[in-house]
C-alpha cells in the first residue's frame, strides 16, 4: 500500500476473526474506525464515520447481509470485503473471500477494493459538477430567452447583462437567471431605457 492510510469498520459478532482481521489490516497500515455488532449498528456506524472499507462478516446478524451489500453499494458508503465464515452465502455481485484467508489476500484484496472506491467517489463527484453546470447553463440559456422576449436583447446583450448583474450583485449567473426568470419584471428599467 502506497503511503495511503484508509480506516476501516468491522461488522461481526465473532470475536476471534474480529482480532485476526484487525491486527492484518493494522500490519498493512489499516486503523480501526469501530466495528457493528448487528446489521443495524454497522449500517449506523458507515453513516457516522464514513470510513473507506467495511468488513462484513456473511453471518453478521439479524437479516439479510445481500440487502445490507446492496444499502454499501448503492448508498456509496464504503468499499466493501464480505468474509464468508459460514460456507453458505453467496454474494456473487460483491466482493467476498472465504474464511479462514491469508493476510496478503486480505489486505491486496483491501487495498484493490478501496483504489476502486476512490475511484468511483472521484467519478461521482466529476458526474455531479457537470450535472451541476449543464443545470447552470439551462438556467442562463433560459433567462437570456426571457430577457430577449421582455426587453428585445440579443442574445449578446442578454448574456453581457447577465454577467453584468451578476458581478453588481455578488451573485453567480445561474443565481442572476433565476432571479430573471422568477420575476422578469425585476429589471422593468430596462423597458424604460429602450
Amino acid at each position: 500500500m502506497a503511503d495511503i492510510r484508509y480506516d476501516y469498520c468491522i461488522g461481526t459478532t465473532n470475536a476471534r476473526l474480529k482480532k485476526t482481521v484487525a491486527a492484518m489490516l493494522a500490519e498493512a497500515g489499516y486503523y480501526s474506525a469501530g466495528e457493528g455488532k448487528s446489521i443495524p449498528e454497522l449500517l449506523r456506524r458507515l453513516r457516522s464515520v464514513q470510513p473507506w472499507l467495511v468488513i462484513v462478516d456473511t453471518a453478521l446478524p439479524p437479516g439479510n447481509i445481500e440487502e445490507l451489500a446492496e444499502i454499501i453499494e448503492t448508498d456509496g458508503l464504503a468499499a466493501s470485503i464480505y468474509i464468508n465464515t459460514t460456507g453458505a452465502s453467496t454474494l456473487d455481485r460483491y466482493v467476498q473471500l472465504t474464511w479462514p484467508t491469508d493476510a496478503p489476500v486480505l489486505t491486496a484484496v483491501a487495498d484493490a477494493v478501496c483504489t476502486e472506491f476512490s475511484r468511483k467517489k472521484k467519478l461521482q463527484k466529476e458526474i455531479e459538477t457537470l450535472q451541476t453546470r449543464l443545470k447552470e447553463r439551462k438556467v442562463v440559456e433560459k433567462a437570456k430567452g426571457v430577457l430577449a422576449s421582455h426587453y428585445g436583447m440579443s442574445e449578446d446583450q442578454s448574456y453581457r447583462f447577465l454577467q453584468k448583474r451578476s458581478m453588481e450583485r455578488r451573485l453567480t449567473m445561474a443565481e442572476i437567471a433565476e432571479l430573471v426568470i422568477n420575476n422578469p419584471g425585476l429589471f422593468s428599467s430596462l423597458s424604460q431605457r429602450r
